[in-house]
Parts: C-alpha cells; sequence; structure tokens
C-alpha cells in the first residue's frame, strides 16, 4: 500500500535584511573596524559631503581637493577600531577634516613662503558636488577667510558653513566652546569689515547662529 505523500511545511517568516543606509552610526563604525565594505561604502555616501565641504570651505578651489577627501577616509579605515564613541562619527569625520585643511593650509603657505604657487583651477564636475549655493559668495568668502587665521577660518566654516553644532566644532577644533565662541566673534566682526557685498546674505543668514 502506497504510503500517503507528506506535505513540505511551510516556510518560515524570512528575515528582511535591514537597510544599509538606515544603520546607525555607531553600528557603521564597528563595521568599519571590522572591514565591512558596505559599512564604509554607507559612511561614504553618507558623510563625504561634509568632508568634502569642510575641505573646500577652508581651502577653496583646488584640483587636489578629491585626493584630500579620500585622505580622511583612508584614515578613517584605519582608526575606526580606536573610536570609542561610534554614535559621534559625523565629529570625529568633521575633526579629521579639520586636521587635514589645517596641514594642507600650512603646506600652502611654505609653498607661497618659497615661490610656488598651487593651482586654484577645480575641474567643474568635482566644483559641482561642492554644497553651496553661489559660486560669487564663494569667491568673495574665500578671500577673506583666507586673512584669518587657521582656527578661526575654521570654526567659521564648521559652524556657519557646515551647520555643526557648538559642542561638535569645539570638539572638532580641540578646544573649548568659549574658545569657539570668541573664534566666531572676531571671525564675524572681520567679516563684517570686509567690502565684500556678495557676502551681505550670506552674513545675515548666519545671524541666528552667531554665538
Amino acid at each position: 500500500m502506497a504510503q500517503p505523500t507528506r506535505s513540505a511545511p511551510p516556510p518560515g517568516p524570512t528575515l528582511a535584511r535591514f537597510p544599509a543606509d538606515k544603520r546607525s552610526d555607531a553600528s557603521l563604525v564597528a563595521g568599519a573596524a571590522a572591514g565591512e565594505r558596505e559599512a564604509l561604502a554607507v559612511i561614504w555616501d553618507r558623510y563625504s559631503g561634509l568632508v568634502r565641504g569642510v575641505l573646500y570651505g577652508a581651502l577653496g578651489p583646488d584640483t587636489s581637493l578629491e585626493d584630500l577627501v579620500q585622505e580622511v577616509f583612508l584614515g578613517l579605515m584605519q582608526g575606526a577600531a580606536r573610536i570609542q564613541d561610534g554614535g559621534a562619527l559625523r565629529g570625529y569625520l568633521a575633526s579629521m577634516a579639520t586636521r587635514q585643511a589645517a596641514l594642507e593650509i600650512r603646506k600652502r603657505k611654505i609653498r607661497r613662503w618659497v615661490g610656488l604657487s598651487p593651482s586654484g583651477e577645480l575641474p567643474e564636475r568635482a566644483l559641482a558636488r561642492v554644497d553651496f549655493e553661489h559660486r560669487e559668495v564663494l569667491s568673495a568668502l574665500h578671500r577673506v577667510l583666507d586673512k584669518l587665521s587657521t582656527r578661526r577660518r575654521m570654526a567659521f566654516v564648521l559652524r556657519h558653513v557646515q551647520g555643526l553644532e557648538m559642542l561638535e566644532t569645539a570638539a572638532a577644533l580641540g578646544v573649548s566652546e568659549s574658545t569657539v565662541r570668541r573664534e566666531l566673534e572676531s571671525a564675524r566682526a572681520f567679516l563684517l569689515k570686509a567690502r565684500e557685498p556678495a557676502l551681505q546674505e550670506f552674513l545675515s543668514r548666519c545671524e541666528g547662529l552667531w554665538p
């Protein structure tokens, strides 16, 4: 007598994969520390604009901009395991970009001293990826920022161009919040005295952020 065939058990519920772009920063840092390429890719998508903006805000147009962005993320790959607070990834990357910008500013000063001049042109496709609204405002802003000290310039870029909070800005610069406030006040006074009409609208939009 033929044995009745047994039907296969109904399949159990399938676990939907958690969308990579919804992972927390802490999870991404842990993944990057473990060498997960997907985690690194998501961090790039999430924060490369911030890093590029900090560098561009500090340095202006430069053909080495994309190389400097790569340097920051290479540093992240090498140091992810040492990040103690993965939830502070944005501030960590801002701090790395700040240090990279400060190093490049020092290099530029040395080039000026020895009579060398880095290129001032940035390829069109790279410039299009920078998160600023008007090139005229950018040009005016960089003409003025170039006259500030490195720390004062970076404080302004982090706070008023990239929109970091005061504590994040202080952490990125490695100084106290009160020091950041003093640097921002000095930058504000200097910018307001600058004869750059293109900056007036930009500065008016920053009014609510001044310390």
